[in-house]
């Protein structure tokens, strides 16, 4: 199992030649260390053979569940975690369709608690007081309307950094503040309007420190320190505990080794979930690692696409001519006419045999732009069948390892000159391109910053394995 995986017991066999029996997509709510060890906490409770095995993977995008279960083929499913805001999130359907496939999903805490609530009638599973509460309508000993989605949105470091959780969730500090009046600490009016304020404030800007000085501001001076003396030791990690139960719940399912999930409804494939499909073929996981590594050797990245587009292309319209003979000069190195003439010679071309070479050659990187996700997909099967993909992925993977205690961030100004100039000069033997953001984006990276911080990880992947 990789490093975000968490092997207990063999279960049965999935797509890949894992054997995987749980998905759990985890980020800000709780370490993967802490779900681990509960899992492994687990185990000595049961009394049935433990068959445990869970494979953690970051906070859910839309598209995650579909593929979880066409790469995995997992019994279960735990979403806690999900991404929003910028990013689509989880899309209902996809839940929808893995209970259709037989797949027993479970939900708690954040994201996962919003979607069970949403899905408990189709069969999703629903764990702890969050979700209880947004099933509900309404927080317990709270009379208002419980239902907004940022009661749970939290914002977070970048998975890569960690993913740590840099705001706490209105629903941490509503238990919070439901414990400390349960305790005596404050009453019923001070709590509601403590939560009120806070639930007024934008969700990035939610905290126990903020919280503080709201009491502060709040509260006489003598209860103001009593309830901040109190939370202190008292804070109610809500999300954290109903994520430990979804787990619980999870591995006690796992280990009767249940019968896949029979859903109460037909799954019908209409035309939208059919597209949806289609997009949803963006690789992730070890894809999105092989194809990293493989774009940082862009003549490798060429062949690979140019291997695969033949079989991909439909007739379509030559490129500008212009912008290709640039690329392709750019590509081979020939920077001065001299250099494109010498090359002419040396392979037996004239101009009119060089503009119908560059003619295909436009549609070629036409289509490239056009096939998107299909071609990355049909990239990664040829890298397979040609003994390329392992090599890849196990360098990517050794870089992980590697690299899991160091800054995420690149350095910016003459040390980062200085790390783009070792990649072209030392890595790839060409000079610096004219544009830095055009190069990455024709190499296939999303966009120069996500092509450099690449570049500063594998510079310092190679000083620490010299």
């Amino acid at each position: 199992m990789d490093a975000g995986g968490r092997r207990l017991h063999a279960g049965r066999q999935g797509a890949g030649g894992d054997v995987v029996n749980a998905v759990v997509f985890l980020g800000p709510t709780l370490p993967r260390a802490d779900a681990a060890a509960a899992l492994d906490a687990i185990i000595p409770r049961l009394d049935a053979v433990a068959v445990l095995d869970a494979n953690f993977l970051p906070p859910a995008r839309q598209g995650d569940v579909f593929r979880a279960v066409r790469t995995h083929r997992p019994r279960a499913i735990g979403l806690i975690d999900g991404v929003f805001l910028d990013v689509p999130a989880v899309w209902h359907r996809e839940i929808l369709w893995a209970l259709s496939e037989g797949v027993h999903v479970f939900g708690a805490a954040s994201m996962g608690a919003l979607r069970a609530a949403e899905l408990v009638p189709f069969g999703m599973r629903g764990v702890g007081a969050i979700f209880e509460a947004y099933r509900a309508g309404c927080w317990p000993g709270d009379d208002t309307l419980f239902e907004d989605d940022d009661e749970v949105a939290v914002i977070h470091a970048p998975t890569e950094a960690g993913g740590a959780a840099m705001s706490d969730a209105m629903v941490d500090l509503r238990a919070s503040l439901g414990a400390a009046e349960v305790a005596g600490v404050i009453d019923r009016d001070s709590r509601r309007t403590l939560v009120a304020a806070m639930k007024s404030l934008h969700f990035p800007a939610r905290s126990f420190i903020r919280l503080n000085q709201e009491v502060r501001a709040t509260l006489g001076e003598a209860s103001a320190t009593r309830l901040i003396d109190w939370l202190a030791g008292n804070r109610v990690a809500q999300k954290r505990l109903d994520a430990m139960a979804m787990l619980e719940d999870l591995g006690r399912l796992l280990a009767r080794d249940p019968p896949p999930f029979r859903a109460p409804f037909r799954f019908e494939r209409a035309l939208v979930w059919e597209q949806f499909v289609r997009a949803a073929a963006v690789p992730d996981g070890a894809h999105d690692l092989v194809l990293q590594e493989l774009r940082l050797n862009p003549p490798a990245r060429l062949a690979a696409e140019r291997a695969v587009l033949g079989r991909m292309m439909a007739p379509i319209e030559p490129a500008d001519i212009p912008v290709t003979l640039d690329r392709f000069r750019a590509r081979q190195g020939l920077w001065s006419r001299a250099d494109l003439d010498a090359w002419m010679q040396r392979n037996a071309l004239d101009a009119a045999a060089l503009e119908q070479l560059l003619g295909r050659e436009a549609a070629l990187d036409a289509a490239a732009q056009r096939s998107g996700p299909e071609l990355q997909t049909a990239m990664l099967e040829h890298l397979r069948l040609a003994g390329q993909f392992a090599p890849l992925l196990e360098r990517a993977r050794a870089k992980q390892a590697a690299l899991a205690d160091r800054a995420a961030t690149p350095p910016t100004g003459p040390a980062m000159a200085a790390v783009l100039d070792w990649y072209f000069a030392r890595r790839l033997g060409e000079p610096l391109p004219h544009s830095i953001p055009v190069w990455a984006r024709e190499q296939g990276w999303a966009n120069h910053q996500v092509f450099t911080h690449a570049v500063w990880r594998d510079y310092l992947f190679a000083e620490a394995t010299r």
